[in-house]
């Protein structure tokens, strides 16, 4: 049931939600899931799947799903993975969503709360905004250089300064 054709780049079987699955890649990139004894093709993975995955994968205290949909573009900054993707959310205090590739059925990501406030802080760290993934904005590039030229100045003062220490530290001792 799988021929090659010059296309594929990696056949393998592995588990996924306790049932082997042979999972086919090819060159261009794309995944298929296939059942390893009749070849019929079982991607992309269904809700309750996602759902299944998504228990398995929880490590956290005792929770419910509070809901899957299949998202077919980025959510904003939370995840940028491969699409089509399931997004599943628990009911617990911090809001946690694992996001679950539909076409593989690997976990892609998993975004809480907490999670939501590191991304924020880290975009007012490297002064992006928008994308929070881009070090070298003109943002950053300018205090980096304002920075140094700040720390050189410091080092010019001091070498100036230097002498007159030296000088007063040398009175102090005479006297």
């Amino acid at each position: 049931w799988v021929a090659n054709d010059g296309t594929l780049a990696a056949v393998t079987t592995r588990s996924l939600d306790g049932d082997a699955v042979t999972e086919v890649r090819k060159v261009d990139g794309s995944v298929s899931l296939h059942d390893p004894v009749t070849g019929r093709k079982l991607s992309p993975i269904s809700a309750p799947k996602a759902r299944s995955i998504a228990l398995r994968a929880w490590t956290g205290p005792r929770t419910t799903i509070e809901g899957a949909r299949l998202v077919h573009e980025p959510v904003g900054t939370e995840f940028r993975g491969p699409f089509p993707a399931w997004q599943v959310t628990y009911a617990d205090e911090a809001s946690t969503r694992l996001y679950i590739d539909a076409t593989s059925g690997t976990l892609g990501a998993a975004r809480s709360d907490t999670w939501r406030l590191f991304d924020f802080i880290w975009g007012l760290h490297i002064m992006d905004w928008t994308e929070r993934d881009r070090i070298n904005s003109w943002w950053l590039l300018l205090f980096g250089i304002g920075g140094t030229i700040i720390a050189l100045s410091g080092f010019v003062l001091l070498a100036n300064r230097m002498p007159r220490l030296r000088r007063r530290i040398k009175k102090s001792k005479l006297a």
